[in-house]
């Protein structure tokens, strides 16, 4: 039999060919099934999960109503699931949330970088500060924002905080025809805290409601923050998912080419006047191109801009938004009656209320309101994820350095265990009976610890505002056609979204006073 070299060298070629497929084959299925951490011991897991997606899917469209559902059923406040190629470990008891954000604040101070956000959405510009992963940069960058939150600071912000608000309450009044028809406050609200943002940063603002660059910046934060969802973006925890599925990622680009544009621009007008500019700086992108002692790069100022753009507005008007619809609900009535007491009972008449709301909060009543606003109604149900910084034990396990952490703050903040047997009602008293004495951070609705919001100060300040200036201008009624659903779960419009934006509903602002409302709005004018 005569041997044949070139059949040899075939059968030798084929073998290497397939060795090597086979190959990319196993690297392929290791990169798609392979998770980051074993299970830990000590930390219930919750049963199923499916050999890719773990429990991604079982989640369902509401991640924090799911878990804090798993929470309840399997008696496990803390407990871990497999998110795709990542372990994770869900938080929905307020002493454990304290426990892991407050006592370990050094150990769960980290952020994870996500696929999409981070590489796609964030690939232009940096990540926003409270979203960047710890480190000395992230560090710099949260000194320069406190600064600009400080108590000092907040009262220089007083003229736009009264300009926005009045802005508010005088168009509600207008567009309602003065009262009669019955309107949807959700725009006013959005509006309010867009400018109140867009005058801290960069010195402009929207007069119309209806202006398309607006609605614009609007829509394409929204979507941007739905890229922050757990449920969302299986592509952040399924890699062949990022191949296979490409609709997600080109929505990413394209918000991301928008979201560039409006921002350039505006940081453009900034510079472009600043030679004009003699009097002290009004907004923090002047601050921070013309006084740079922390030794800022184009890039840092980007993403601080960027990110109080992003976390300054999209949070505080859903709570807004809702709070309103809840005041305005017939359950709300009493509620809405005993504000406008206890305001009357601080202040001697209505405009000196009007007035002094945007400097003070003296109020207990409306304090109180905004602390329950907040926890019953936070504007994140799952805070944006945690990732631990370095290992720590906790109750007996050992918590590896690199693993994911979600605080469920809808079930942190109804915790009956600290907030009592009432904890599924909305009630303000609660925040004046003394004898709670619920420990700080109170609700977790700003996070806690380390990475706490920086701006909770500036944003409490806001609500009051609100609060005050509606309640004093208005009388608030629900429509009976367009009513609010006020449920703590279901008044949102979307389930999957990150931020809680509450469902279309419509209320009557009938003034309290007509020639009251008049002299107010000349104060806040003057």
């Amino acid at each position: 039999m005569r041997f044949d070299s070139s059949d040899f060298t075939r059968h030798i070629t084929l073998i290497s060919a397939s060795s090597i497929l086979i190959g990319l084959l196993l690297l392929a299925l290791l990169l798609c099934f392979y998770v980051d951490f074993s299970q830990i011991s000590g930390i219930p897991e919750i049963p199923g999960g499916t050999f890719l997606a773990g429990h991604l899917y079982q989640l369902g469209n509401d991640h924090a109503t799911t878990a804090e559902r798993w929470a309840a059923q399997y008696e496990a406040p803390v407990f871990q699931v497999r998110l795709g190629r990542r372990r994770a470990i869900f938080i929905n008891s307020f002493e454990d949330a304290r426990e892991w954000l407050v006592k370990n604040q050094s150990a769960t101070l980290d952020r994870p970088q996500f696929y999409t956000f981070h590489g796609v959405v964030s690939a232009t510009s940096a990540a926003t500060i409270g979203t960047s992963p710890w480190n000395e940069r992230t560090k710099k960058q949260r000194r320069v924002v406190g600064s600009f939150t400080t108590g000092p600071s907040i009262q220089k912000l007083r003229q736009m905080l009264n300009q926005e608000t009045f802005a508010m309450v005088s168009d509600l009044y207008q567009d309602s025809q003065n009262g009669v028809a019955a309107i949807m406050p959700h725009i006013y609200q959005k509006r309010l805290a867009l400018n109140i943002m867009m005058m801290f940063c960069y010195g402009t603002r929207f007069s119309s409601i209806s202006d398309p660059l607006l609605l614009q910046i609007l829509s394409d934060a929204s979507t941007i923050a739905s890229f922050r969802s757990t449920n969302s973006n299986p592509q952040d925890f399924i890699p062949h998912l990022r191949y296979t599925c490409g609709g997600r990622t080109n929505t990413a680009v394209d918000v991301r080419q928008r979201r560039d544009s409006w921002l350039a621009s505006m940081l453009d007008n900034v510079k472009s006047s600043l030679p004009l500019k003699r009097e002290s700086k009004r907004c923090v992108a002047e601050m921070l191109l013309t006084d740079n002692q922390e030794g800022l790069t184009p890039l840092d100022v980007k993403t601080i801009l960027g990110g109080l753009m992003s976390g300054g507005f999209e949070t505080v008007f859903s709570t807004a938004i809702i709070t309103i619809g809840l005041l305005s609900s017939p359950d709300g009535q009493a509620t809405q009656h005993e504000a406008y007491k206890s305001i009357m009972a601080t202040y001697s008449t209505p405009e000196e209320a009007f007035d002094k709301c945007i400097v003070e909060e003296k109020c207990d009543f409306v304090t109180s309101l905004v602390k329950e606003a907040l926890r019953f109604y936070p504007p994140l149900k799952l805070l944006p994820a945690r990732q631990t910084y370095k290992e720590f034990p906790y109750r007996g396990s050992q918590i590896p350095k690199g693993i994911l952490v979600y605080v469920n703050a809808q079930a942190v903040n109804r915790d009956k265990s600290v907030y009592g047997e009432d904890a599924d009602v909305f009630r303000p008293e609660r925040w004046m009976d003394k004898s709670r004495n619920i420990s700080p951070p109170y609700h977790f609705a700003y996070g806690a610890g380390s990475r706490m919001c920086t701006a909770v100060n500036f944003a409490n300040r806001v609500l009051y505002s609100i609060f005050v200036r509606l309640i004093v201008a208005f009388e608030m009624y629900e429509s009976k056609e367009y009513p609010v659903n006020t449920h703590y779960v279901d008044y949102k419009k979307d389930p999957t979204a990150s931020n809680a934006i509450p469902a279309d509903f419509k209320v009557r602002f009938s003034p309290r006073d007509k020639m009251v409302l008049k002299r107010c709005f000349e104060t806040a004018q003057a």
